[in-house]
């Protein structure tokens, strides 16, 4: 791989024999942006070295250049997603099954593979926008804050990263914005980014079909809920408030108040498709749960 003919290199051995290359003198910009990008020259694989008084001083192997922009910024995306799949992991331990990280590593895969078929996996900015928010959505969520400074532990986790400001911006409104609870009072967001549409997409799914209705009845199971109870009824037109009230619901109820709804406030097209089918599968549940309730099968 030339990087370029008649420029002036230097290079040096690590203790893992891979070789670092450092440009001391390139004139030509186009040279230094090509190295920049590691273009390739499939038809040489050695770039011989020259120090800065151009003594020949070695040979190298093409494959041990250094890391260019993009493989550099892969290395960095790469691991600001291990630092926050780890945090997830440590702020999420206590909770139970149907809040845990397992639940955040389905919906990012949800988020990912709704992102690709909205188009969005052409731009890696908005893939990792859809990625972080996917893993940080949950963290910080009211129904299990321990301490209020909990709340500030995404922003605290981006700034500590170095994210882009308008990056950082992007993720912390996505993942304040797509809650529930605010939607349904007509507080929601009117105007939503691409990315935006298929993390809350992605959350809303998990919390349908099968997946939905196992994890609704363990969310009930720890808060000690009835499962059904036929003298309290569905409420409609909830408040805010009303609906963060946790202690009036029974389980079933939180298929009517919330869960029966989320199929017709899917933002994508990839969304709504998906939610079609789990939809039908859990109306089917909750028609056989109250007849088996009422003994009629």
């Amino acid at each position: 791989m030339p990087l370029c003919c008649g420029a002036t290199f230097m290079f040096a051995v690590c203790k893992d024999t891979r070789v670092a290359l450092l440009l001391t003198g390139v004139r030509n910009i186009d040279i230094l942006r090509k190295a920049n990008n590691l273009t390739v020259n499939s038809r040489c694989r050695f770039l011989f070295c020259k120090d800065s008084r151009r003594k020949y001083i070695g040979r190298v192997r093409c494959a041990t250049a250094v890391p260019g922009t993009r493989e550099r910024m892969e290395m960095e995306r790469k691991e600001r997603v291990r630092k926050a799949e780890a945090l997830v992991e440590k702020a999420m331990k206590g909770n139970d099954a149907s809040h845990d990280a397992v639940h955040v590593w389905r919906v990012r895969d949800l988020a990912l593979s709704l992102a690709s078929e909205e188009g969005l996996s052409s731009d890696p900015h908005s893939m990792e926008i859809v990625e972080l928010a996917a893993l940080l959505h949950d963290i910080g969520d009211y129904k299990y804050l321990r301490d209020p400074s909990e709340e500030e532990t995404v922003e605290n986790f981006l700034k500590e990263e170095g994210v882009e400001e308008n990056k950082k911006s992007k993720i912390l409104e996505i993942i304040k914005g797509m809650g529930f609870k605010e939607e349904v009072t007509g507080k929601g967001n009117t105007e939503w980014c691409p990315e935006f549409g298929v993390v809350q997409d992605a959350d809303r799914l998990d919390a349908i079909g099968a997946i939905g209705i196992a994890r609704c009845f363990t969310f009930g199971g720890s808060k000690k809920r009835a499962l059904h109870d036929p003298t309290i009824l569905p409420r409609s037109d909830l408040s805010k408030e009303q609906y963060m009230n946790k202690e009036e619901q029974t389980t079933i109820n939180h298929f009517h108040e919330k869960l029966l709804k989320l199929k017709d406030m899917m933002k994508t097209k990839a969304g709504k498709r998906r939610a079609e089918i789990r939809h039908k599968f859990m109306e089917e549940f909750v028609k056989e749960f109250y007849e088996e309730w009422n003994g009629s099968v």
